[in-house]
């Protein structure tokens, strides 16, 4: 009986987990898909922060979208899922250092991080979606830093026995 639900904990957690792995990978493949789809306006809204100059902006607005898509599909699939989450979490560091630095110049920016129909340059709705996924992406990435592998009744049969 006890196994049973421990079995049935471990089934929940890891639905949980991939559906969570699901979710921030998710967000970043369909930011970056939009982003793609429409890459002239994604380089209107880098140069509205008015932080790089240009070839430099232009160069952040062709090579974002890429690396975003394929940093979550690597959240995803578990293929370099640690790397994935590494470069995301950079990700939204460096947006929010962006936007705090935009907002103190009083620079109107027009954030297209989901495309240029749902661009916005509310600052604060801004921050707290990108904390919000900054708090989940740590998470997961502490999960999977905290991966501990269990090892299989074979090598703990080749242990030597305790001395007690």
């Amino acid at each position: 009986m006890i196994t049973r639900s421990i079995w049935h904990l471990s089934s929940v957690l890891n639905s949980m987990s991939w559906f969570l792995h699901l979710l921030f990978g998710g967000v970043f493949i369909y930011a970056g898909t939009l982003k793609l789809l429409d890459p002239a306006m994604f380089v209107m809204d880098v140069r509205s922060f008015d932080l790089l100059p240009d070839p430099y902006a232009a160069w952040v607005a062709m090579f974002l979208p890429c690396l975003e898509i394929l940093a979550g599909l690597a959240v995803i699939t578990g293929v370099l899922r640690k790397g994935g989450l590494l470069v995301l979490n950079g990700s939204l560091g460096v947006f929010l250092v962006a936007i705090g630095i935009s907002w103190s110049r009083g620079i109107d920016i027009q954030c297209g991080c989901f495309g240029s129909k749902g661009a916005s340059g509310n600052y604060v709705e801004l921050i707290v979606r990108d904390v919000l996924l900054l708090a989940l992406g740590i998470y997961l990435h502490r999960q999977a830093l905290r991966k501990i592998t269990v090892p299989s009744s074979a090598s703990l049969s080749s242990l030597p026995p305790s001395v007690g």
